[in-house]
């Protein structure tokens, strides 16, 4: 893919790359209080978690997508695989064409108080144009998968109210919640096992949340697990449910997904969520699963994967203390050669499992990244 043709701004853009890099971050760290300031209702898209938390994986997504997106110029196939993320993010949050100029005028404002006499005519022309460039990529590709699944079995656009029926306790802390839709329609509803459902709450300060749908496709209804969290306002809510609370919900977006091969799943914490997703809904191709929790009290669906009759391996930290990377690799290495390998978990348990299943010669290591891409 590459930049539209008959437009200079790449070159422009490519020329002034080294000259804007160093100053990504400063530039992200202006222009969300910029934004947020000129437009306060796009506060709404934002987990304030993700913006002011050490480190902010929010600003530092955007300061890589920048430079990544720079970098690549030329050509943007590299970039398509952070594209089909991030516009499934996107429209899980409603993201419509008309926010895309908000953050044009503000990231440009940013970028021209940062970098000053830097920014000529020419460069900020050129950086323009990029930035609409890329808004009217993700804009295209953002309406293909809003009509995808508005045309599905049982979807929809936007928010769509639906029904607490059930809260079940999976561990302590730990609930999954059963949605159905407040119209009490029986359409069975499809999506993609892997995929997330977007909480919607009717409370002010209750901004959106992803939480991966725990069950299959292809039933009347949606359930997610929810962790409860100190200080957490959304997962202390949802802790509160009551039976008939009625909520918003988008339709099931996202990426982790799984393909032809036969699968290793391998998580920790909460990080079992899309897993139990795997399970449902393609319990043929596990070959394997392997979490890492604290305890059996602390480990969700630990049940629902010991009766599944898929070879497990539970590792629990305050039995047997952290384990290596490499060690947990030498319980799946017989899977190395045939099997692709689905990773969800704290950050530094994915990096090292990844890291450490690639060096053993895996091939197929996918991972489910829970908060911004590209952090």
């Amino acid at each position: 893919m590459a930049a539209p043709s008959g437009c200079p701004f790449a070159q422009i853009v490519k020329a002034s790359a080294p000259v804007v890099a160093p100053h990504v971050r400063d530039i992200v760290d202006d222009f969300y209080p910029r934004m947020m300031k000129n437009n306060p209702e796009t506060k709404a898209f934002f987990n304030p978690a993700n913006q002011f938390e050490d480190p902010p994986k929010q600003r530092m997504a955007l300061a890589n997508a920048v430079v990544a997106y720079a970098s690549n110029i030329d050509d943007l196939t590299p970039l398509l695989g952070a594209v089909e993320i991030i516009s499934h993010k996107h429209c899980a949050l409603r993201v419509a064409p008309e926010h895309y100029p908000i953050v044009h005028d503000n990231l440009m404002a940013s970028i021209a108080e940062k970098l000053g006499a830097a920014v000529t005519p020419e460069v900020g022309k050129g950086w323009s144009e990029a930035v609409l460039a890329l808004a009217d990529i993700l804009i295209q590709t953002e309406k293909k998968l809003y009509d995808q699944t508005a045309d599905r079995s049982g979807g929809w656009r936007g928010a769509k109210d639906f029904k607490v029926s059930a809260v079940r306790m999976i561990t302590e802390d730990c609930a999954e919640v059963t949605f159905v839709p407040a119209d009490d329609s029986s359409t069975p509803i499809d999506f993609t096992a892997g995929q997330f459902l977007t909480l919607h709450l009717k409370q002010e300060g209750a901004t959106p949340r992803h939480y991966t749908v725990t069950s299959a496709p292809g039933k009347p209804f949606l359930q997610c697990c929810v962790k409860k969290l100190k200080g957490g306002l959304v997962s202390n809510l949802v802790h509160n449910f009551k039976e008939g609370d009625v909520v918003g919900l988008s339709p099931p977006f996202g990426t982790f997904v799984m393909g032809e091969k036969p699968a290793v799943l391998i998580s920790a914490g909460i990080g079992a969520t899309p897993m139990k997703a795997f399970l449902e809904a393609h319990k043929s191709k596990v070959k394997m699963a392997l979490h890492v929790d604290k305890s059996e009290a602390t480990h969700p669906f630990r049940q629902e994967f010991l009766d599944s009759g898929v070879s497990t391996h539970f590792h629990y930290t305050s039995q047997d203390g952290r384990p290596a990377a490499e060690d947990l690799v030498k319980l799946v290495e017989p899977h190395i050669a045939d099997c692709d390998f689905y990773l969800c978990g704290p950050d530094s348990f994915l990096a090292s499992m990844k890291t450490a299943l690639t060096s053993a010669g895996a091939s197929g290591v996918h991972v489910d990244v829970f908060g911004p891409a590209l952090a």
